[in-house]
């Protein structure tokens, strides 16, 4: 993974992705946004799962108070503003995922999504995003699509092998790398 955020300068985004539900998803991201972080990296963790506020949320991981989240931006934009620091870690930020809004998909399609990670890239040196489940849903694969890159997460003894691997050929098919993946409960 490091190899990919080192070898172009355009190769800020890595999307954190899984096939089905309570495989570690948001658990993966938030740890590895907290890695950059610590290496002095400014850090972006985003919560892109506009599906579910579970308590798996980043909001509630990072204990952080009710903000705007993304859903509020991609609906009525104004920028990176909304991410809020985590304390103790100065080169952490988190945007939640907000409100649930009645189209995720939709919203996440938009060109103001795409707006975003070009301007947080800007502000940021590593941006991570979590995502619902891809099996449940398209919007794994529409953001992951958007950023260019994905880390599969993977549960043992949970996972089903045919459908990552054919989560992972939707992914290449759509032109994403995936630069590896992460085997939960080995």
């Amino acid at each position: 993974m490091l190899r990919w955020f080192n070898t172009a300068p355009g190769h800020k985004v890595l999307v954190v992705l899984s096939p089905g539900r309570r495989e570690g998803r948001s658990f993966i991201a938030a740890n590895l946004a907290i890695v950059f972080a610590q290496q002095g990296q400014r850090t972006l963790l985003i919560d892109a799962d506009l599906r579910s506020p579970t308590l798996r949320s980043q909001q509630a991981l990072f204990k952080l108070s009710n903000s705007t989240g993304l859903s509020g931006l991609l609906a009525s934009p104004r920028g990176a503003e909304a991410a809020l620091r985590v304390q103790g870690l100065p080169d952490l930020a988190v945007l939640p995922a907000g409100t649930i809004p009645p189209n995720p998909q939709e919203l996440l399609g938009r060109p103001a999504f795409g707006d975003l990670l070009h301007i947080a890239s800007r502000q940021f040196d590593v941006i991570i995003i979590d995502t619902p489940s891809g099996g449940d849903y398209a919007d794994a694969e529409l953001i992951a699509a958007r950023a260019g890159a994905a880390l599969m997460v993977l549960r043992k003894n949970q996972s089903l092998v045919p459908q990552a691997a054919q989560m992972a050929r939707r992914l290449q098919d759509s032109g994403v790398a995936l630069v590896g993946s992460v085997l939960n409960d080995a």
